[in-house]
Order: structure tokens, then C-alpha cells, then sequence
């Protein structure tokens, strides 16, 4: 079954592509999961809200300049991974790892949904459904070749 049949849609092209839900889900998962675990903890740690997880202050400006751009890398994959970037979905693994290796010991309600949502995130683009929609999704190294190679027909 073709592309077209499939309903995706070349790269290029605008226009809607069939996303299956599970790639939806774990996008959303991931959006939820920067707001929850990246961005609340430094909104609430620079309104000084304790919030279970103290950190000293003069860590916080650190927080700030490491947690909002990981927080934008996030949402960026996340918005990438429903149009079927790998590497998107590679950076989100990894970040789900890290994430899992790096948790506290005891985890507040915020950290422990943060993870919950990660985890979900991760899982939910690796399910088989999803594993489909990013090979027929994969993007030749050359685009321009490929496109040349599809038009120049069988007599050239």
C-alpha cells in the first residue's frame, strides 16, 4: 500500500497527515511533560513556593538557563515527532532516560506526573503503530535526488 493510500503525504507537501493516535498521544504526553516536570518546578522555585523539592538559591538562576531551553528543545521534538522526524524521536528516548536515571529518590507529586508523562511519551512513539507511520515517513538523505530519480521516467 502506497503512501497516498495511506493517506501521509510527501515531506515537502502541506497538508494533513494521517498521524496514528498513539503519535499523538505521546506528542501531547511530551508538551504536558515540559510544562510539568521543566517548566512548573522553575516557576515555582522563582516565586519561592515550596513545592517539595528545594533547591539552594543560588542555584536557581542555573535552573533557569538550563531548564527553559531544554524545555523549548522539548516541545520542538515533540511538534517534529508528529510530523515523523527520527531524530526527534531518538532525542526524546534519550531524554526519557535521562530523565529515569536522574529522578530523585523522593519524588514529589509534580516530579513523579512529570516522569509518568515522560515515560508515557516514550513509550507510546515506540508502539508498532508508531513504528510504521515513522518508516513510511523516512525522508531520503537527498531529497532533491530522489525527487529527480522518481521523475525522470523509464526512457532516460
Amino acid at each position: 500500500m502506497s503512501d497516498q493510500q495511506l493517506g501521509f503525504r510527501e515531506p515537502g507537501n502541506i497538508g494533513p497527515v494521517n498521524v496514528p493516535q498513539a503519535v499523538r498521544l505521546a506528542a501531547a504526553c511530551w508538551v504536558a511533560s515540559a510544562v510539568v516536570a521543566g517548566m512548573m518546578p522553575v516557576i515555582l522555585e522563582v516565586a519561592g513556593i515550596d513545592f517539595g523539592q528545594s533547591i539552594p538559591d543560588w542555584a536557581v538562576p542555573y535552573l533557569v538557563a538550563f531548564a527553559v531551553p531544554l524545555t523549548a528543545l522539548q516541545v520542538l521534538a515533540a511538534q517534529h515527532l508528529l510530523h515523523g522526524a527520527r531524530w526527534a524521536r531518538i532525542l526524546l528516548t534519550v531524554a526519557a532516560a535521562l530523565s529515569a536515571l536522574g529522578a530523585p529518590v523522593d519524588l514529589t507529586a509534580l516530579i513523579l506526573a512529570g516522569l509518568v508523562l515522560t515515560l508515557a511519551g516514550a513509550t507510546l512513539m515506540w508502539l508498532p503503530a508508531s513504528n510504521r507511520f515513522f518508516l513510511l515517513r523516512r525522508v531520503p538523505a537527498d531529497p532533491v535526488s530522489a525527487v529527480a530519480a522518481n521523475t525522470a521516467g523509464p526512457l532516460s
